[in-house]
C-alpha cells in the first residue's frame, strides 16, 4: 500500500517540553502523520499560519504565549479557525474541559495520556 505525502495529514504539536514533543512526534509519524512542532505559543501561531496543519495538538502551559492565548488567536482568525485543536494539559481543574470546548477546542486530553487515546482523538477530526 502506498502512503504518499498527499494522503498524510499534517499535525502541529505546540508543546514546550522537548521530551514530550519528541515522543509524540515519533509515535504520530509511526501512524503516518506528517508532524511539525513548535516550542512555544508564538512559534505555534507562526507555524499554524504558514504551514496550514490539518490539526493542532496544543499544550496549555507554555512560555511567551500560553495555550489559551494560542487557542483564542487561532479561533479568532478566519484563516485558521477551521483547524481542529486538541488541547493537552496536566491541569486537574474541574471546569477546564468545558472552558476548552467553549473556546473552540475540538478535543481535550489530560496528561499523562496514552498514545492510543491521542491517535483516536486526532483521527476523530482528520
Amino acid at each position: 500500500m502506498e502512503t504518499g505525502s498527499m494522503t498524510e495529514k499534517r499535525i502541529l504539536i505546540v508543546e514546550d517540553d522537548f521530551d514530550n514533543t519528541a515522543l509524540v512526534r515519533v509515535l504520530l509519524e509511526r501512524e503516518n502523520f506528517d508532524v511539525l512542532a513548535a516550542r512555544d505559543g508564538e512559534m505555534g501561531l507562526d507555524v499554524a499560519r504558514t504551514a496550514h496543519p490539518d490539526l493542532i495538538v496544543l499544550d496549555l502551559d507554555m512560555p511567551k504565549l500560553d495555550g489559551w492565548g494560542v487557542l483564542q488567536q487561532l479561533k479568532g482568525d478566519k484563516k485558521t479557525q477551521h483547524i481542529p485543536i486538541v488541547v493537552v494539559t496536566a491541569h486537574l481543574m474541574y471546569d477546564e474541559r468545558k472552558k476548552v470546548f467553549d473556546a473552540g477546542g475540538a478535543g481535550y486530553l489530560q496528561k499523562p495520556f496514552s498514545i492510543s487515546d491521542l491517535v483516536a482523538e486526532i483521527r476523530r477530526w482528520v
